[in-house]
């Protein structure tokens, strides 16, 4: 029903290639990159953690990012979970996390004025399909929305790194109840736990940091950062 339903919203064609038929193709699917590869925007900003991506922002990649984004294509929810769960595994392999670890996945809130207009938050559904993923593999893991907007953020697009740095700073904050949550669940973690910060698109790295320094700021450090896609301006980290 929903790929049905993504299909009518998309004419039904590929969103990746544009070719008829469901909204992602076998040939699309197959080029979807899997395993996450540390990446960094440069200049860096202050308090960025290590961030993971499955691949360049570029087509079809791009295409599908924004196709489920913005327009509702909910049959890519699944894919896109599983490419953002790859990134995971990779994520907790190189901090050596125990498998048996409890994986926190805490999505990047997008502003409410993007949510209503969207009539979805997509990072939010595609962090719970990556969720189910993991489960179905056996690995401990949970959605923690412990990050929300305090304050208004103006529209992203066309500002450059220092600009959306300015734009974010001090906008995001935790939730107490969200907080107390994960509280409570960690503390029946034998194994330990490794919080993910997690969000779709790495630009210049601006929302990421105010993610981890609102975090940071109620003892609550993020291990690492995971998405799915980093644009070009970007360097190879020099030291981890």
């Amino acid at each position: 029903m929903r790929d049905a339903f993504a299909d009518l919203l998309l004419g039904g064609c590929c969103a990746g290639c544009g070719g008829a038929g469901r909204v992602l193709c076998r040939d699309c699917a197959d080029r979807l990159p899997y395993g996450g590869h540390l990446t960094r925007p440069d200049p860096a900003p202050a308090g960025l953690p290590a961030v993971l991506a499955a691949g360049e922002y570029a087509d079809p990649l791009r295409r599908l990012v924004l196709a489920h984004k913005e327009r509702q294509a909910f049959g890519l929810t699944a894919p896109l979970g599983c490419v953002l769960a790859s990134v995971l595994v990779d994520a907790a392999d190189l901090l050596a996390a125990p498998r048996e670890a409890l994986l926190v996945l805490v999505p990047v809130p997008s502003a409410p004025a993007a949510t209503r207009r969207r009539g979805h938050d997509p990072v939010l559904r595609m962090v719970r399909s990556a969720a189910g993923a993991l489960a179905a593999a056996g690995r401990p893991v949970t959605v923690a929305r412990m990050l929300r907007v305090v304050q208004p953020v103006a529209d992203q697009a066309g500002l450059d790194a220092e600009a959306r740095a300015a734009n974010l700073a001090g906008r995001l904050g935790v939730g107490p109840r969200a907080h107390r949550a994960l509280a409570a669940r960690s503390a029946h973690a034998a194994a330990g736990v490794l919080v993910v910060l997690c969000d779709d698109v790495l630009t210049t790295g601006a929302t990421l940091s105010e993610a981890h320094r609102a975090l940071r700021a109620v003892g609550v450090p993020a291990a690492v950062a995971v998405t799915l896609a980093a644009t070009r301006r970007r360097s190879a980290p020099k030291v981890l």
